[in-house]
Formats: structure tokens, sequence, C-alpha cells
């Protein structure tokens, strides 16, 4: 279950395609919401769809950073600036990973609110209301980091497409959970 030379764990390619899958439907289910009327339950109904997908992310990311700092990585391709470039792009992203569940559930506990996780439970609000405060936070979640995740995902994509078709590399192979490292 350790990343070899040649390729990452089987353990980290799951959490990496895992954490992606739910990245992208959190994205959807924030989308979908906006079809519904404010006081249409479907709208709350995708708003627990996101808030539990941003909080499994959260989980999922802290665990994938403890197994990275554990079980090692697989060589790293590139020349000149790509290394650096993309541990830059792939430290950003754990970043973001971290904090964008994190301002979502700092903007709810500032607006007062009570988040319902997985229709199991609610966590309580455990700060102070300050809606102020809470509108400041929604702007860093929605609108800055929201923005830098989608930056940060179009040079890790992009990254891994460069790497397998121009460079041709094992960069993307190394992740891939069918792929197989020349």
């Amino acid at each position: 279950m350790t990343s070899t030379t040649n390729s990452w764990s089987p353990a980290l390619k799951g959490l990496h395609w895992l954490i992606a899958i739910f990245i992208l439907c959190g994205w959807a289910s924030v989308e979908l919401h906006e079809f519904y009327e404010r006081d249409d339950p479907m709208r709350g109904w995708w708003m627990v769809v996101h808030f539990s997908l941003g909080f499994s992310v959260l989980l999922l990311a802290m665990l994938r950073l403890y197994w990275r700092a554990t079980h090692g990585r697989p060589t790293l391709y590139g020349s000149g600036f790509q290394k650096p470039v993309s541990l830059l792009v792939q430290s950003l992203l754990y970043v973001l990973m971290l904090g964008m569940p994190l301002t979502g559930l700092m903007m709810r506990q500032f607006a007062g609110r009570d988040t319902t996780l997985f229709w199991l439970f609610d966590l309580p609000s455990f700060v102070t209301k300050n809606i102020d405060l809470a509108k400041q936070v929604a702007f860093i979640h929605k609108e800055f980091l929201w923005n830098a995740l989608l930056v940060m995902l179009v040079l890790h994509i992009g990254g891994a497409l460069w790497h397998h078709f121009i460079s041709k590399d094992n960069t993307l192979r190394q992740m891939l959970p069918f792929g197989k490292v020349k």
C-alpha cells in the first residue's frame, strides 16, 4: 500500500479520484439548488448534499495528507520550472481542499445556522452570530477560493495532459486507477 518510485499507492489513487468526484458533485449540487425557489424543499435537499460532500472532502483531504506524508510519492517528472510549479499547484490544491469546506462551515456558523450533514445530524453553531463576518467569509468561500480552485484544477489537469501527450512520461499513468506505468 506504499507508493513506489513508479506509481501512487492504491489508497492515494482512490482518495484522489474520490475527492475529485466529490468536488464535482459538490459543485453540481450547489448549482442545482439554484433551480428551486427558496421555499422549495428540494433547494434545501441539494444544500444538504453540498454540505455533506464538502465535509467529506475535508475529512478525505486530511486523510490523504496524512497518507501522503507517511507513504511517500513516486518520481516527479518534469524539467526546469515544471517540478516546482507542479509542487506549488499540488500544495495549493491541498490548501483549497481544506479551505473551501472550512470557510463554508464558518460561513454557516457566523450566519447562526446549523449545518445538516448526511441527514443524520446537525452541526450546531459554536460561535456568536455575526452576519457581517458571515458575508465576508461567504465572499472568500464563493468568490476567492472557488475561483482559485478552478484555476488550480485547470493547471493540474492541463499539467497531467501535457505530461501524457507532449512529454509522454508516466505522470498521468501513475494516478490512473487502471493505468499501466511504462
